[in-house]
């Protein structure tokens, strides 16, 4: 990200190597919710599903959604991923754990980065206090990663069109 260019990092990275399809990127003006839940039910009939938003207003948007699943910021008392069960909450309460498959709905420019976050503190801060949550949204994958957006993309994901399955 252009924003930590200049910043040091403390532990030298290493790249992974890349296995497993590549993220899926959605875009659903319409039916994003639905979608993004039904996803959810379906692909948790065989392995660990999140969906993960950026903070709770958001999740308030998807909960009323699910007649089961753990909302990870209320719920969760011990960590023992499952198939069957649908996981969601936020970026933060994600932190530290994994999935088979993390759903990132709303990341549309209306959302990341918060723009209650850019009149506080300005573009390029909140740009990359975006970037920060967002990273640990897409690191909570083990293998499949799906995000969903409506209208434009934030412009905090990377622009190669090769790194992404798009599904319109």
């Amino acid at each position: 990200m252009p924003y930590f260019r200049d910043v040091p990092d403390i532990v030298e990275p290493v790249s992974p190597i890349a296995d497993g399809p590549k993220p899926t990127l959605v875009e659903d003006s319409m039916l994003e919710i639905a979608f993004v839940v039904g996803q959810a039910l379906k692909l948790a009939r065989t392995q660990s599903v999140a969906i993960l938003v950026p903070d709770r207003r958001y999740l308030n948007r998807i909960t009323p959604q699910f007649n089961r699943g753990f909302n990870l910021d209320r719920e969760i008392k011990t960590w023992k991923p499952q198939q069957g069960i649908q996981y969601y909450g936020t970026y933060h309460s994600a932190k530290g754990l994994e999935f088979d498959t993390v759903i990132l709905p709303f990341c549309n420019d209306r959302v990341l980065p918060d723009p209650e976050a850019v009149k506080a503190f300005g573009e390029t801060d909140a740009m990359a206090q975006a970037g920060r949550l967002l990273y640990v949204g897409v690191t909570r994958a083990r293998t499949r990663l799906i995000i969903t957006y409506s209208g434009e993309i934030t412009k905090l994901l990377p622009t190669d069109p090769n790194l992404y399955e798009k599904v319109l």
